[in-house]
């Protein structure tokens, strides 16, 4: 049974699971690198790096070491429009688990050796994100479909702008930020009620500010970005308007994601992979924000296949366009994923994650049962309705990385 209670103004939702062990605590907090501004950009995640580099109350050293003393697991995210961290520990280890995880994130040290060390190490994620064929390629793609808005910045920021981070900058962006109102606090697993109370206990010096932080829907842009890198593939995005983040239509785009590009029987893999043998990796999926989104199609091929693919992958999107998608399809992907969410209930993790995502970006958490009844309820006019609205090639959007020689792909570029 799902809890909602308020607790210093905090939104806590949890979920009883009495027949597990652990327990999963996440702060999930409405913080992401779409908050920033150039400047800014990247300093979501660096704060997300050094809230584990110590508090007022503890080193590095002691958090990790306390953690391990009783057998936890700690670890943060950050990703454009939220940031997350989350413990997991054995049910006896509930309050102690606490105690350290509201430490280190609501009592930060922001030591300035430490900040200088980790700049060094922020860098070296971005180093390995560019040596990356496919976040280098999206990174690249949100960049040009997103661009003048925050929500084309990299998550990681960028190495000039993580270099140029002072204390004074990296406090007040965190003051700003971590408040009750950015706040939710989701927990699955084995626990009693009071939890609460050592909730609230941990909560109550958490500031309350009224920010106005007003996010500007971006317009979608049309473009092509092309990165000539010494990479054995090519590697290439295609990606067209989405939808945003909402309970009408989340499971519709799930069921069309998966039947176009999501899994070894989908159209994409079967028709270009296992019938052509022409790429070793293709899939589709959605991005999702508060207020908007995008539909990618990803491939990885050699040079000689990168127009063959590409030609596929289009005439996949107009038969989807003016054909839809069967009945069996729709049936046979519209179970699986009805199956998917129901084993996904298993995890203490998927509970967690599910409860404070929902609450953090809906205002709201959803039932089981309002999820699968949602789900029941999806007609397959549905499904090639919203296939239709979203399969729109005009509105294309490409990125493409490799060893590519552009004066001979204007094919790609005309489109």
């Amino acid at each position: 049974m799902y809890i909602h209670k308020k607790i210093n103004g905090i939104d806590v939702v949890s979920y009883k699971m009495p027949y597990v062990n652990s327990v999963y605590l996440g702060i999930w907090l409405k913080v992401g690198s779409r908050y920033e501004n150039a400047e800014e950009n990247g300093i979501s995640h660096f704060i997300e790096h050094m809230v584990f580099k110590g508090s007022n109350k503890r080193s590095s050293k002691q958090i990790a070491e306390e953690i391990d003393n009783i057998g936890g697991q700690m670890n943060g995210f950050t990703g454009k429009e939220s940031t997350c961290f989350y413990i997991k520990v054995f049910k006896t280890y509930i309050e102690k688990g606490i105690d350290i995880l509201f430490d280190m994130v609501f009592n930060p040290l922001f030591d300035d050796n430490d900040i200088e060390k980790e700049k060094k190490v922020v860098n070296e994620e971005i180093y390995m994100n560019n040596d990356s064929p496919e976040d280098l390629a999206y990174d690249m793609l949100a960049e040009t479909i997103w661009k003048g808005n925050p929500l084309s910045f990299p998550v990681l920021g960028t190495e000039g702008s993580v270099k140029s981070f002072k204390r004074e900058t990296i406090i007040e962006y965190y003051n700003k930020n971590y408040i009750k109102e950015n706040i939710v606090i989701s927990i699955a697993g084995n626990f009693d009620d009071s939890i609460f109370n050592t909730i609230r206990e941990k909560t109550e010096n958490i500031k309350s500010l009224n920010i106005n932080r007003n996010l500007y829907k971006p317009l979608w842009n049309k473009g092509v970005a092309i990165k000539n890198k010494e990479f054995e593939q090519i590697n290439i995005c295609l990606s067209m308007p989405g939808i945003k983040y909402s309970f009408d239509d989340i499971y519709t785009l799930s069921i069309i994601s998966n039947a176009f590009g999501g899994g070894m029987s989908s159209r994409l893999f079967q028709k270009i992979r296992e019938e052509k043998g022409l790429v070793y990796s293709i899939y589709s999926f959605p991005s999702i924000y508060v207020d908007t989104g995008a539909f990618t199609i990803f491939a990885s091929m050699s040079y000689d296949n990168l127009k063959e693919v590409y030609d596929l992958v289009i005439e996949e999107i107009c038969d989807i366009r003016e054909k839809g998608f069967s009945n069996d399809e729709i049936n046979k992907f519209k179970e699986q994923l009805r199956i998917g969410i129901l084993m996904d209930m298993d995890s203490i993790s998927s509970r967690m994650s599910g409860l404070g995502k929902s609450m953090l970006l809906l205002g709201k958490v959803y039932t089981l049962d309002d999820i699968l009844n949602k789900i029941n309820a999806i007609t397959n006019e549905e499904v090639n309705s919203l296939a239709k609205n979203l399969f729109q090639i005009e509105k294309l959007s490409i990125s493409l990385v490799g060893k590519i020689n552009e004066k001979k792909i204007g094919w790609l570029k005309i489109g």
